[in-house]
C-alpha cells in the first residue's frame, strides 16, 4: 500500500514516517526541498520523495496518483499576528488543495488530517474538561493558527460530504526531539534551562511515537469517517513540568507561577525584545493566554474507536526527548 505524506520532515510527520515503514507501508513524502528535510532527520532516507508543495495544485495532483492513503501532517505554526495571511494560505488553502486532489483521483481510500486541540475552543464559562463535541468558539484571544486550523478542518468536512474517507486528529502539545525553532520542541528548549517562573496553567501532551502510532492503526480501522478525535496522553500543571525536566537534569525547579499581571508584562516584554533582534519570541499573547488555561482535554471518541489505547508514561517520554537533546 502507498502512503502520500505531507509534512513528512516535521515534528509529527517525521515519527509518522517511521510507524508506517514499520507497518510495512510504502511512503511517498511530498517536500518542496527533499534534500533539506532528509539533512533535519537522516531517518528520513527510506522515504520517496515527491517534489512538490500543497499550494502547487498540479504538483500535489500529481503526486497522489497510485497512492491508496493520505496522512496531511503538513501545516505552519507560528503566534505572530505578522503571519495571518500565511497562516490561512497553507493550513487552510494548502489542505483544501489537498482534499481537492484526493477527490479528483478517487484512489484514496482514507484521508488522515492532523490538526490541533487549538481548534477545539471552549465557551465561557470554561469547563474542566474538552472533549470532540466541544463546537469552535472564538473571542479576542484566539490565534490566528487556531483559526486557520479550523478552516482546514471545514475544508476536510467539506469533502466528507462530497464522498471521501476522512478523518481528523486533534493532538495536544507534541512532544519530541526538534529543533529549538520547531514548533512544539520549542517549549521543551525551554524547559531544558532553570527558569525562576513558570507558567500557572496546565499542559496537556502526547508523545510523538504515540500520535504515530494512532496514525498507522486508523488508516487500517474503517471506523471513524468524518470524526475527528483527540489525541492526548496525559495532562499535569506547568509547574510540574518543568519541575520534572528540571529534576531529570539537576537544576533548580521553577520556584514562582505567573499570574495574569506578570504574564502580561512578559509577553509584551519578549514582543519588544522581538522587534529589537527581529527573532521570533516564544511567549506571545496567545501562547501566555493558552498556557495560563486550566482543563484537561479527553478523547471520548478516541477511546470509542481506539479502545483502551496506552499511551506512553509521561516520564518515558521526558527521557527519551531529554537524551536525544544531550
Amino acid at each position: 500500500m502507498n502512503v502520500l505524506l505531507t509534512g513528512a520532515g516535521g515534528i509529527a510527520g517525521r515519527f509518522i514516517a517511521e510507524a508506517l515503514f514499520d507497518e510495512g507501508y510504502r511512503v511517498f513524502g511530498l517536500s518542496r526541498h527533499p534534500e533539506k528535510a532528509v539533512q533535519n532527520a537522516p531517518g528520513l532516507k527510506k522515504i520517496t520523495w515527491v517534489q512538490g508543495d500543497v499550494l502547487d495544485v498540479l504538483s500535489l495532483e500529481e503526486a497522489v496518483k497510485g497512492m491508496d492513503f493520505l496522512v496531511h501532517a503538513a501545516g505552519m505554526v507560528s503566534f505572530q499576528p505578522s503571519d495571518r495571511h500565511q497562516l490561512m494560505k497553507v493550513n487552510a488553502e494548502g489542505t483544501a488543495n489537498v482534499v481537492n486532489a484526493c477527490l479528483r483521483e478517487g484512489s484514496i481510500k482514507k484521508l488522515i488530517h492532523i490538526s490541533s486541540v487549538g481548534c477545539l475552543s471552549p465557551s465561557k464559562p470554561m469547563p474542566s474538561e474538552v472533549d470532540e463535541r466541544q463546537g469552535f468558539n472564538p473571542d479576542k484571544n484566539t490565534s490566528d493558527y487556531a483559526m486557520s486550523k479550523y478552516a482546514a478542518e471545514m475544508e476536510v468536512c467539506r469533502a466528507v460530504e462530497e464522498g471521501l474517507d476522512a478523518l481528523i486528529l486533534n493532538p495536544s502539545i507534541i512532544l519530541a526531539p526538534g529543533r529549538k525553532n520547531e514548533s512544539s520542541a520549542a517549549l521543551i528548549h525551554y524547559a531544558l534551562k532553570p527558569r525562576i517562573f513558570c507558567p500557572s496553567g496546565w499542559i496537556n501532551y502526547v508523545d510523538a511515537r504515540d500520535l504515530a502510532t494512532v496514525c498507522k492503526s486508523l488508516l487500517r480501522l474503517p471506523q471513524g469517517k468524518g470524526q475527528r478525535l483527540v489525541v492526548s496522553g496525559g495532562c499535569l500543571s506547568y509547574r510540574d513540568f518543568f519541575s520534572a525536566i528540571a529534576e531529570k537534569k539537576g537544576f533548580r525547579k521553577p520556584v514562582f507561577e505567573t499570574g495574569p499581571v506578570l504574564t502580561g508584562i512578559a509577553w509584551r516584554a519578549a514582543w519588544l525584545l522581538s522587534a529589537i533582534t527581529r527573532k521570533k519570541p516564544l511567549l506571545t499573547r496567545y501562547t501566555a493566554n493558552s498556557a495560563s488555561k486550566r482543563f484537561i482535554y479527553k478523547g471520548i471518541a478516541f477511546g470509542e474507536i481506539m479502545g483502551e489505547f496506552s499511551f506512553r508514561p509521561l516520564e518515558e517520554t521526558l527521557n527519551w526527548v531529554i537524551d536525544k537533546k544531550s
